[in-house]
């Protein structure tokens, strides 16, 4: 299977953590003449003609976990493009797609809206909805590999913005507290909740009363052991053909046991709870841990500065009991789209200018703690982020939706709905398998 996040792209991500310093200018694949920087390319991109007419295009979201921090980079752009006018729809990503795919539908033109590459963004070009954006000047600040990884019929339709790992964060002070080391296999980190829950504090914040956080879970916990550990690479890929079923995955009962470990080491009231109300938790230090992107880095330095600071540690997620298959969860976030519709093109693809040059690649550093894919961009997150640095050094990395790649099913939100109901044992493991067979055929004949 190919590898979809390579070392060349990690090392790029973050060559700023491991130097200490960010790099002004980047060499071109070949490693000859150097191209010019995202900086260069911003400032001649983002000029404003004075006699240029103002325009207001609208950029619908799913980062709707940090609306502040996304308006903060647009403010910069408007603030250096002050003829044009982004009208921010911040969006939460269990209604994303549903409302996307509407608009769609209705033609309900937006100019600029977020996607994830795969299946979603194939869906929509072959709608023919969005535009080419493969010869665009700025893809130049672009690794190829990314760009190949990223692309649809050959084609790039979407342009790279941030990415990152999905790991575990922990409150140092509790693990020292109680003598655990970082857990590197499965049951070494149900040991871990275990004593944690023993010692009266809540091993794991849980916020599924917003579906993606439970489904972002078992769309990894899934792939990784049905292709790391069942050997089954291209599993989800004879889904889409009909030539398996869930019954034939050994690896769907390790995860069905997974989800009911997990769900009991929670806080109370796990389907209560919603995302915010999970960062809340680990922030007050009221959990030990939390499965996540490195999205909440901005909520938890406001609400706790001294535990972001000193107290907040970042280990691999270990998904299976063989601890060297148990490597860094990196994987891309959202990209940028522009409708194939949209009567002010130029204006918006002024804007993916700018969120693809250094500045724009820093500013979604900066006010959104996540990783850029800009060459050059700064990688200076959170103290935190500082412990995967062996992990990207050494190149443990993997990339476990690449294994979803080439599948238009999404089965994430039934089998979380279906692992809802095996909480409150309102349904077997068997059961679930049935179930889950059973809606694949239903609706993916």
């Amino acid at each position: 299977m190919e590898k979809r996040i390579s070392i060349t792209l990690c090392t790029l991500l973050f060559t700023s953590l491991l130097a200490g310093c960010g790099n002004t200018e980047t060499k071109n694949s070949s490693g000859s003449a150097p191209v010019a920087s995202a900086a260069a390319t911003a400032a001649s991109t983002n000029k404003t003609d004075k006699n240029e007419k103002p325009v207001t295009i609208s950029f619908m979201h799913f980062k709707s976990d940090v609306t502040d921090g996304v308006q903060k980079i647009v403010d910069q752009f408007e603030k250096e493009n002050p003829n044009i006018k982004v009208e921010v729809q911040p969006v939460k990503y269990d209604d994303y797609y549903t409302l996307l795919k509407t608009k769609v539908a209705s033609g309900d033109v937006i100019d600029v809206f977020s996607l994830n590459s795969g299946s979603n963004t194939k869906s929509i070009v072959d709608g023919g909805y969005l535009l080419d954006l493969t010869d665009q000047p700025f893809m130049k600040n672009f690794e190829p590999s990314v760009l190949k990884d990223q692309a649809t019929d050959g084609k790039n339709y979407i342009m790279p913005l941030n990415s990152g790992p999905i790991a575990v964060f922990y409150n140092k002070k509790i693990f020292k507290e109680l003598g655990l080391e970082i857990p590197k296999t499965w049951d070494a980190l149900m040991a871990a909740a275990k004593k944690i829950k023993d010692s009266g504090k809540t091993p794991f914040a849980l916020g599924w009363k917003d579906g993606w956080p439970l489904a972002m879970w078992d769309t990894r916990d899934l792939p990784s052991n049905t292709a790391l550990i069942a050997n089954q690479p291209d599993f989800f890929e004879k889904i889409e053909k009909g030539q398996a079923k869930f019954a034939d995955n050994p690896a769907v009962k390790v995860t069905i046991d997974h989800a009911k470990q997990y769900f009991e080491y929670g806080n109370k009231d796990q389907l209560g709870v919603d995302y915010n109300g999970a960062v809340d938790l680990f922030a007050k230090g009221d959990a030990a841990m939390m499965y996540m992107g490195t999205w909440p880095l901005q909520d938890i330095e406001k609400k706790n500065p001294d535990l972001y600071k000193n107290d907040v540690g970042y280990f691999p997620y270990p998904f299976s009991n063989d601890a060297s298959k148990n490597k860094l969860e990196f994987n891309p976030d959202a990209s940028l789209a522009v409708s194939s519709k949209t009567e002010h093109k130029e204006a918006a693809l002024k804007f993916l200018a700018f969120m693809g040059s250094k500045a724009g690649g820093d500013a979604w550093v900066n006010n959104v703690k996540s990783l850029s894919y800009v060459k050059g961009s700064s990688t200076n997150i959170a103290p935190a982020v500082d412990e995967l640095k062996p992990y990207i050094e050494a190149g443990n990395i993997y990339n476990s939706q690449a294994y979803l790649a080439k599948t238009t099913i999404d089965w994430g939100g039934q089998f979380s709905q279906d692992l809802q109901k095996y909480f409150f044992n309102k349904m077997t493991a068997d059961e679930i398998i049935k179930d889950m067979d059973d809606w694949v055929q239903k609706n993916h004949k």
